[in-house]
């Protein structure tokens, strides 16, 4: 039984409920409850681990943990263990995979960080790096739901070509 008590304790130490970090990130904060994320239980410290120090500082000292795009998937992958395996086979995947310092899409890219990203993003955000589309992606219509339109032709994760 203590060590049932002692386990409790130290899983409370660990938490971050959103409402402690929100004196000073009250917009994230606020973006992450309206994620499901948040709903399931998950808290800041799942993400950002402790952060004892980051919390008792005047925004001196950073968080704990701060996902470097290079690193998002492994965390993201924690949870979502087949995403990540997709995703890490994707080429995006293997860009970060092959310690390339370049920028691409991340699990953050489509999914957002605190908050989703609303599905009608997605085409804005594919197209930030993929300005000279091929003939075919700008045939219309692409699909039936426009503000999906990339994911008419690429599977989820992986991004690979399907066929139409």
């Amino acid at each position: 039984m203590a060590l049932i008590l002692l386990l409790f304790a130290a899983l409370a130490g660990f938490a971050q409920e959103p409402h402690r970090c929100a004196a000073c990130h009250e917009e994230s904060v606020a973006d992450f409850k309206s994620h499901k994320h948040a709903s399931s239980g998950m808290d800041c410290g799942i993400c950002h681990g402790p952060s004892e120090k980051h919390r008792t500082s005047v925004g001196n000292i950073p968080p704990d943990q701060v996902a470097a795009p290079a690193e998002v998937s492994k965390l993201c992958g924690n949870c979502h263990l087949a995403e990540k395996q997709q995703y890490e086979s994707s080429a995006h995947g293997r860009v970060y995979g092959s310690g390339k310092k370049v920028k691409t899409a991340n699990c953050n890219t489509c999914h957002g960080n605190h908050a989703v990203r609303p599905l009608a993003r997605q085409a804005a955000n594919c197209q930030r790096c993929h300005t000279a589309l091929p003939a075919s992606c700008k045939a219309t219509p692409l699909s039936v739901n426009p503000r999906v339109a990339c994911m008419s032709c690429h599977a989820r994760h992986t991004l690979a070509v399907s066929s139409r």
